[in-house]
């Protein structure tokens, strides 16, 4: 085969993937938190409108929501109405947040009065 079909067969291959939406996400981060410990997984921004799906169970009631990046630098008072997607005192549950392109997130975790281990899995799957 002659070089130049080669090359631009390796090059389709290669940036076909590209413009196909956000880069997919799924990840799981599992906590053991104090009363009163903030737990973030932080969010790199996309190119391309996604769903974010929060799944999360605990042995104890837990906060857990999903703000943007710029509303939660301060962890520790973070504003219940910035707040994208909440669940309040709550031992498992599942949140989704819609998002615009170019959106940094941060997923929080609250514990409140008890001990909480945590198990929180994250993804952008439809």
């Amino acid at each position: 085969m002659p070089a130049r079909p080669c090359l631009l067969i390796a090059a389709l291959v290669l940036l076909a993937p590209s413009g196909c939406g956000p880069a997919k996400l799924d990840e799981t981060k599992n906590y053991d938190l104090e009363p009163g410990d903030v737990k973030s997984i932080i969010l790199p921004a996309q190119p391309k409108p996604q769903r974010l799906t929060v799944e999360f169970e605990s042995n104890e009631p837990v906060d857990v929501a999903v703000y943007k990046s710029d509303d939660a630098k301060e962890l520790y008072s973070l504003p219940v109405s910035k707040a994208l997607a909440i669940e309040r005192a709550k031992t498992s549950g599942t949140l989704t947040a819609d998002l615009g392109p170019d959106i940094a997130t941060t997923v929080v975790v609250s514990a409140l009065s008890k001990k909480a281990s945590v198990k929180v899995h994250v993804t952008n799957r439809k």
